[in-house]
């Protein structure tokens, strides 16, 4: 179903490539996490709406700006419990998405969700290292924040970096 909505969409190639990639990522996590196969994950797992924009944007953008370098040092996460469909749940999907792609992790102590499954999966498929140059010049910022409320913001900001001056290569730093 997700891949028919990607062939019909008005991308690139490339942004569906990526986007593909990230669904696939997010699907074999919510499998793992449901005892099946990626071929009978529900749509309402991989696929709800707001899920679906979210991996186009995110596909699209990177194309549109042409970013191949992606930078993540490494997640920043709550702790405790979701209330999800299936009842109140710690988060399998993410859990099972940073450790099979390896991404850092660093725990907040605070109680909630500031990593979901379908960010995992965005940064897993697009993690291209988790170390920083030592110097470096930003380009551009983008920041977005999240819609739950907690003891400190729940924000995402990207940066656009060059390395050292002079330099060509343009890398993208994501941070929550």
């Amino acid at each position: 179903d997700i891949n028919t909505i990607l062939d019909q969409a008005c991308m690139t190639d490339t942004a569906k490539k990526t986007a593909r990639r990230i669904f696939e990522i997010l699907g074999r996590a919510e499998a793992k996490a449901h005892g099946t196969s990626l071929e009978e994950v529900h749509f309402h797992e991989v696929g709800a709406a707001d899920s679906i924009a979210d991996i186009a944007a995110v596909a699209v953008c990177l194309d549109n700006l042409q970013i191949s370098d992606v930078i993540i040092p490494a997640l920043h996460e709550g702790c405790g419990t979701i209330r999800c469909q299936h009842g109140i749940l710690p988060v399998p999907a993410t859990a099972n998405i940073i450790t099979e792609h390896h991404i850092p992790l660093k725990l907040t102590g605070i109680q909630g969700e500031f990593v979901t499954p379908t960010g995992a999966a965005i940064a897993a498929a697009i993690r291209t290292s988790g170390q920083l140059p030592e110097q470096f010049q930003i380009t551009r910022i983008g920041i977005g924040a999240g819609k739950r409320t907690y003891e400190r913001p729940s924000i995402l900001r990207a940066m656009l970096i060059v390395p050292e001056p002079g330099e060509t290569d343009i890398v993208c730093k994501l941070e929550a």
